[in-house]
Parts: structure tokens; C-alpha cells; sequence
């Protein structure tokens, strides 16, 4: 397991140290805060639009961190040829891919520590406490970030990072918007091919799953705001997540261990 923990602890320096890091966490800051001046400006609703402002902020710029991170490790590896000592050296392919991914997934628990730290002491300057609610809510927004990353690191083992990145981009829309694309077919009556929608559902990864704030969960509507998923929910989630990133991860191994690096 050593050559697996020094890529893992090697990618976790380089990631800490990369400019687009600082620049996207930035940003993410900067929203949060914003929404501490919009909900002074609600009538009484801070903590509310807090809440759902800071979480929406912190799922936009963890997933384009995971995408952007994801896409251009591997490339920035194979550009400036610095896999190539790496490999010669005891280090199996599958071993440098997973350490990548566990690595970016150690930086990314970083972030999002920082990123809700902030979040929660706008709420408390609001007035607002800690809740469960807030804490499972952010447990899922990390799971679906270690998905898109897991699906990012699968495209960038085959294709250049602009093609990785759209394709990661595009299967996020869709995977956000797979029940919204179901109840459409379903309201327009519109017949799709039999299994077609279902396969869909298998290939694209379930990300609506992971912010179901606002939504109907087994006919039950829950909310950040008040009853919220179950524990079981989010175990059963969390275990769909972690075997879409197996899949994910098994097959960018098979596809970069037959990748011809010359």
C-alpha cells in the first residue's frame, strides 16, 4: 500500500497548492457571503435563504472543483511527462489512478470543511444553529461531488481534458435531472423505447438522489427546513454512491492500463 498512499499524499500537496483551488474556493466564499447581505434584505427569512443560498453555492463550486481537478490531473501528469518516472518505479497504473482519485477526494473534504465552517458562522451571526438537517445535507452534497469526480477521472483516462470536461459537465445536467426527465415523459405521455429510460437511469448516475432539499421522497416531502431523509436514506445512498465510483473507477483502470503513454 505504500506507492498507493505516496500518490495519494503527493496529489493531496499539488492539489493544495494549485491556483484553481484558491480561485474556485474564492468564489464559493464570496457567494456565501453574499448570501449573508440577501438575507438581511428577507423579511425575517435569514436563516432560511442562508441555508438554501450557502448549500446551493457550495454543491455549484464543489462539482465544478471536482470536474476541473478530475479533468486535469491526469492530463497535467501525461503533459509535463512526470508520470513517466513514476511508473518505472514499483508503482502499478491502477495504484497511481486510485492514489489520484483519493487524493483530489482528501482535498475535496478540505474544501467543503472550510466551505460549510464559513456557511455555519453565517449562520450563527443570523442567529442560526447547527442542525441535522444541515449536516446530512452536506454528507450527500460530498457524496455527489466524490461521484462527478470518480466519472471525471473515467474520461480523462481516454480523452483530452476539454472533451473529459464536457462529457463530465453534461452527464451532471443529466444525472441532476433524470426524475424531472421522467415525470416530463410521463405528464407528455410520451412512449420511450422499452428499457430505454431505465438504461438511462444505470449509465447516468442518480445525482438528484444526493439534493433531494424541496423534493418528494417516497411520497414524503422532505425539507432542510424541517423533516428531512433518514439515516437509512442516507446509507442507502451513500452505498449507491460508492458503487457507482467502484464502477467508475474499474473501468478507468482497465482503460488506463491499456492506454499507450509513448
Amino acid at each position: 500500500m505504500k506507492p498507493l498512499v505516496a500518490v495519494l499524499l503527493n496529489t493531496f500537496r499539488e492539489t493544495i497548492r494549485d491556483k484553481i483551488l484558491y480561485g474556485i474556493v474564492f468564489f464559493a466564499l464570496t457567494l456565501i457571503l453574499t448570501t449573508f447581505v440577501l438575507g438581511e434584505w428577507s423579511l425575517h427569512e435569514e436563516v432560511r435563504v442562508t441555508t438554501d443560498l450557502g448549500l446551493a453555492g457550495i454543491s455549484l463550486f464543489m462539482v465544478l472543483l471536482a470536474v476541473v481537478l478530475g479533468v486535469s490531473l491526469m492530463h497535467k501528469e501525461i503533459d509535463k511527462k512526470t508520470l513517466y518516472p513514476v511508473l518505472t518505479k514499483p508503482v502499478a497504473r491502477w495504484q497511481f489512478l486510485l492514489g489520484k482519485y483519493l487524493g483530489m477526494a482528501l482535498t475535496l473534504a478540505l474544501a467543503i470543511v472550510v466551505l460549510s465552517a464559513v456557511l455555519l458562522l453565517v449562520l450563527a451571526i443570523q442567529g442560526g444553529r447547527p442542525s441535522r438537517a444541515l449536516g446530512v445535507a452536506l454528507a450527500l452534497v460530498y457524496m455527489e461531488v466524490l461521484v462527478v469526480t470518480a466519472v471525471a477521472i473515467l474520461f480523462s483516462s481516454f480523452s483530452t481534458p476539454f472533451v473529459s470536461g464536457v462529457l463530465t459537465l453534461g452527464t451532471f445536467v443529466v444525472g441532476r435531472n433524470l426524475d424531472t426527465l421522467d415525470l416530463f415523459l410521463r405528464a407528455q405521455e410520451v412512449k420511450v423505447a422499452p428499457g430505454l429510460f431505465k438504461l438511462a437511469t444505470v449509465v447516468f448516475p442518480n445525482l438528484y438522489l444526493f439534493f433531494p432539499s424541496g423534493k418528494a421522497i417516497h411520497s414524503e416531502w422532505v425539507s432542510v427546513h424541517g423533516v428531512f431523509v433518514s439515516w437509512q436514506y442516507l446509507g442507502s445512498t451513500g452505498a449507491y454512491a460508492l458503487a457507482y465510483i467502484a464502477a467508475c473507477l474499474v473501468a478507468s483502470i482497465i482503460l488506463f492500463s491499456r492506454r499507450d503513454l509513448v
